[in-house]
């Protein structure tokens, strides 16, 4: 299994940031380990982004690596650091090396900044002959804060000069405790200094541009220097002296010493380097170059390419999942290098419930993922895996060691999942423009869900307006919104299609006696029980007064409707016995079909046609005189199928001749007495095959067989022996 450290760091594509990401792998890529690195695409204090943000640390499963090293100064925000330390602390029982000043329980590693701050110093005072000096610092509570300070007061008194807690100012390493300074001094309620030492470049360019506002020269009234040697002290007007510590030597020193809590031997780093004093025009010495890369980029060219892709027109013009994932990866080259990598190296992990599409904004998930995770690839395959794998088989490709950054995708605190870049040697790829395509996708993947959730929206309100407003269910003009999920449904289980036409006869005497209120609650009663009796997915239709239609699918071997039928009637009877009013009369007929109608056009037309067949075939007063009778002798036949059933018994039964049994029943239920009594018994020899272990011959004779007849029958019936259907079924 490849050994992998972890890597918890902001600002991953700044320069300092990057130097120590590249120091640490300097280290790790020779001793065959490879890297994650869990950063953020955007620090703000807004509660949800922070939300948002810190959700990516769940996703760290820390059984996959070796050890931590985080790297809290990388941030620019202390919340986002003290939540880090908590959770840290919480859930990782590895080692952490914390590069800062030590903060129990974690081993810490921090450069040599009191020297290298006293050489800064020193250069005031030797060079320029500075003897007011005074140092800005950072936050009081913070170590590193003091240990710059210390350098300066032990310059100052290793000089001579005069130093005492007032030459030393507690900012706030931002902009805001430089702009308050240049505020005293311009009022003269702090005396001019000949010369300020910051504690870092942020605070002594807000410093230089706030002084330049007041109108005070620099560096003609007052010297600056900066430290951590920035690029942005590089390009300022004009460029500000600073120090440009060896960030690179301390992530190697940082790795070395972690390798050396994993194995429990002492690690050194590879090779060794000094920073270096940078001297410009801020403190009164001619600028020298020092380019914060070997590389030399053209900013303009760069930017004015990102903008040409019109990468965010592209995204948000898309209205569905796949055409986003494949606009989204044919524009990875803004940020990638070609060189080195492709789109190949780049994933799109979502969470299964990304997209909430049910008007409960309340429901979405802000914390945590779904335990499975589906991967987008540039092949626009979606790829189900399992959370704590935290990446797809196969998405490293290269056998060697790389880094592989993991960043949170998400809409303020409304979590999507996370995006991935795998990375080998150079790590250029992981720049700004990474972050802003990152952010792009944030944003056009919460676009793409407001739209889907407005489609959704829209065909809800759509199917409110193809209700029956009396009984619920749909009604004729909702077929061609539902015919294509039917459709689906059917080609799905390979099953054959079902019409059912339902007409209830005379309503016009039940309006007449009674009033149209009985006549609507006769109508809501019907449609309820046909719902009820519908148990198979059935989809349930209102055509107008006493007519429904029912759309349904059963097994291509089935006569589940037949059933449903019989089940329809019967109880339609005994609601209208049990109120005691006359016995309207229910028409019904049948379609069924293997070729389903091309397209939703000719589905309404094939139920207009068939309802007008249903209310054709007009009851004879005999059929609803025995109509009970038969009911009765029907549900026996399919719970007994055992007994011998004859077309001369069942005639008796009903006191009635032979032939006239067969016309009435042949009318009430749409098919023969005998065919029911041959479907009775071979449904229950199914069950019996299924669900006993009964042999053959206990089979037939429980059906009413005798064995070889069942034999032959149950093969001519289903095309297989008994023995096959019941192997085939258990497989």
């Amino acid at each position: 299994m490849q050994k992998r450290i972890g890597i918890i760091m902001g600002k991953a594509y700044k320069e300092i940031n990057r130097q120590q990401l590249c120091g640490i792998l300097d280290e790790a890529y020779p001793r065959g380990i490879s890297a994650f690195v869990f950063t953020l695409t955007e620090e703000n204090d807004n509660t949800s982004i922070i939300t948002g943000e810190e959700n990516l640390f769940n996703l760290i499963n820390f059984s996959m690596l070796s050890g931590i090293v985080f790297l809290p100064y990388t941030f620019s925000s202390t919340e986002y650091c003290d939540y880090i330390q908590r959770f840290l602390q919480k859930h990782c029982t590895l080692p952490v090396v914390r590069i800062g000043t030590e903060q129990e329980p974690f081993s810490a590693i921090w450069f040599r900044d009191r020297d290298e701050v006293k050489e800064i110093t020193e250069h005031l005072i030797r060079d320029h002959g500075c003897r007011k000096l005074i140092c800005l610092t950072g936050q009081d509570f913070q170590q590193v804060s003091h240990e710059r300070a210390a350098g300066f007061l032990e310059a100052m008194e290793k000089t001579g000069l005069p130093a005492g807690k007032e030459s030393v100012i507690f900012g706030d390493f931002w902009v805001y405790s430089a702009r308050e300074l240049a505020k005293e001094i311009s009022e003269g309620n702090r005396p001019m200094p000949d010369g300020i030492v910051c504690a870092n470049d942020t605070m002594a360019i807000a410093l230089y541009d706030a002084l330049n506002d007041y109108g005070i020269r620099v560096p003609e009234q007052i010297r600056i220097t900066g430290y951590d040697g920035t690029l942005e002290s590089e390009i300022h007007v004009p460029p500000i002296t600073t120090y440009r510590t060896s960030w690179r030597q301390l992530g190697r020193s940082a790795f070395c010493q972690l390798w050396s809590l994993i194995s429990g031997e002492k690690a050194r780093p590879r090779s060794f380097e000094r920073g270096k004093l940078l001297t410009r025009e801020s403190c009164g010495c001619k600028s020298e170059l020092h380019p914060a890369s070997g590389s030399e980029f053209n900013y303009q060219q760069l930017e004015d390419h990102y903008l040409d892709t019109n990468l965010s027109t592209r995204l948000l013009s898309c209205n569905n999942l796949d055409s986003f994932v494949k606009t989204m990866y044919d524009c990875t080259f803004v940020f990638a290098e070609p060189e080195y990598y492709g789109r190949e190296d780049f994933l799109l992990c979502l969470c299964t419930d990304w997209d909430q599409a049910d008007g409960d904004s309340n429901a979405y998930r802000t914390w945590g993922y779904s335990t499975e995770m589906t991967a987008m690839n540039y092949l626009s395959n979606h790829q189900n895996f399992p959370l704590e794998k935290m990446l797809p088989d196969g998405f490293i490709r290269t056998p060697g060691p790389s880094v592989t950054f993991f960043t949170s995708v998400h809409f303020l605190d409304r979590c999507f999942g996370y995006a991935v870049l795998n990375l080998s040697g150079v790590i250029d790829s992981f720049n700004a423009h990474y972050l802003r395509f990152c952010r792009e996708v944030n944003n056009a993947l919460e676009f793409l869900r407001v739209q889907n959730a407005l489609r959704s929206l829209a065909y809800h309100n759509l199917l409110t307006q193809v209700r029956d407003t009396l009984t619920g269910l749909y009604n004729l003009r909702s077929l061609p919104h539902i015919w294509d999920d039917h459709l689906r449904l059917l080609h799905a289980e390979y099953e054959k299609n079902y019409w059912i036409a339902l007409s209830i006869g005379g309503l016009y005497r039940l309006t007449e006696a009674y009033g149209s209120l009985e006549k609507d609650k006769l109508l809501v009663s019907f449609a309820e029980l046909l719902q009820n009796a519908c148990s198979h997915g059935e989809k349930c239709l209102h055509a107008g007064e006493g007519d429904f239609i029912v759309l349904g699918r059963e097994p291509q071997s089935s006569y589940y409707h037949n059933l449903l039928i019989q089940n329809v009637r019967e109880q339609f009877e005994q609601y209208q016995t049990a109120l005691g009013q006359p016995l309207l009369p229910l028409q019904y007929a049948v379609l069924l079909e293997d070729q389903v109608p091309a397209n939703a056009e000719t589905a309404e037309k094939t139920a207009e046609a068939l309802l007008e067949q249903a209310k054709s075939v007009q009851p004879t007063y005999s059929e609803q005189l025995h109509y009970a009778d038969l009911a009765e002798l029907r549900r026996n036949i399919y719970k007994y199928p055992e007994r011998n059933w004859t077309l001369a018994s069942c005639s008796e039964q009903l006191n009635i001749s032979s032939s006239y049994f067969h016309r009435i029943y042949q009318k009430a239920f749409g098919v023969s007495c005998a065919n029911d009594i041959h479907r009775s018994k071979l449904e229950h020899a199914k069950w019996l095959l299924l669900h006993t272990s009964d042999t053959l011959q206990e089979v037939a004779r429980k059906c009413g067989y005798d064995y070889s007849h069942f034999m032959r029958t149950f093969k001519k019936e289903f095309g297989m022996t008994p023995t096959e259907y019941r192997r085939g079924k258990t497989e």
